[in-house]
């Protein structure tokens, strides 16, 4: 962080400053005691936050904790509980997707959806609901749909507007079972194959850093959230790493079992 840069109109400084490769200010981190609530901290870090704004022309993010929560406020949107702090390169890429930028989101609200991966009237349907339920900052969807109507390929085309329309770099499939993650698989790398990389999480031959769409069971990826790391000891999957995750035949002995999944990624679920 350059000296000084913390410093917010002259009335103080910030606790943290995350900075990006280009020495822009990335994210705000508002520490409190742990005897106090990490909310606490909320005014005083939209202060700080400001002050960055208006002397590096974007205003960063934020983030409040009091060493056992931590809260991220992203925009205007309403602070929510985060699994932990995110990478430099997930601030980077969510920095990227904001208004005015060059690789800003591009509007899905009337998406051009591919015929070829669900073009089924209810399939289409589906998607297009999917899509206007996130452009009005809906971050969790349930779509119901009976035994075979294509739901896999209804995943695969929210994936795939998703994915070209800049909202999602990242993907995670989840199911409970081997046979289906396998299946999954196979079915997105026909539509994918030549355009994103693919990474079933059980099979060690394959990388899922670089990796753009992983799947996994459940026991799995809870495994690889505690114990996978990189050469420099991060984990591999950052509370920030992934933008979509879609959960395969959800129900709520899943949500039960799992919840430290949904509890530690920040995603649209």
């Amino acid at each position: 962080m350059p000296p000084g840069a913390g410093r917010a109109a002259g009335r103080g400084f910030a606790d943290y400053v995350r900075y990006g490769p280009e020495e822009r200010p990335l994210a705000v981190v508002e520490a409190k005691r742990s005897s106090k609530s990490a909310e606490a901290g909320a005014h005083q870090a939209a202060l700080y936050a400001d002050a960055l704004a208006r002397a590096y022309g974007r205003r960063p993010f934020v983030f409040l904790s009091n060493g056992y929560e931590v809260y991220f406020v992203e925009g205007d949107e309403p602070r929510r509980r985060v699994g932990g702090f995110f990478s430099q390169d997930d601030l980077v890429r969510r920095m990227a997707r904001l208004p005015g930028q060059v690789t800003a989101r591009q509007s899905i609200a009337r998406p051009e959806l591919d015929d070829r991966i669900a073009g089924r009237p209810y399939q289409r349907a589906a998607v297009l609901a999917f899509c206007q339920a996130a452009e009005r900052h809906q971050r969790r969807m349930l779509l119901v749909q009976a035994t075979g109507t294509g739901k896999t390929r209804v995943a695969i085309s929210i994936a795939d507007v998703l994915t070209r329309c800049n909202w999602a770099k990242y993907i995670l499939f989840l199911a409970d079972r081997t046979a289906l993650v396998k299946q999954a698989k196979a079915s997105f790398t026909e539509f994918f194959k030549h355009r994103l990389t693919l990474c079933n999480l059980l099979e060690n031959k394959e990388d899922p850093m670089a990796s753009r769409i992983v799947f996994s069971t459940y026991p799995t990826m809870l495994n690889a959230i505690d114990r996978m790391r990189m050469k420099d000891g991060r984990r591999v999957f950052t509370p920030g790493h992934f933008d979509l995750i879609i959960i395969d035949e959800s129900h709520r002995s899943i949500y039960q079992k799992y919840q430290a999944i949904f509890d530690y990624f920040d995603a649209m679920l």
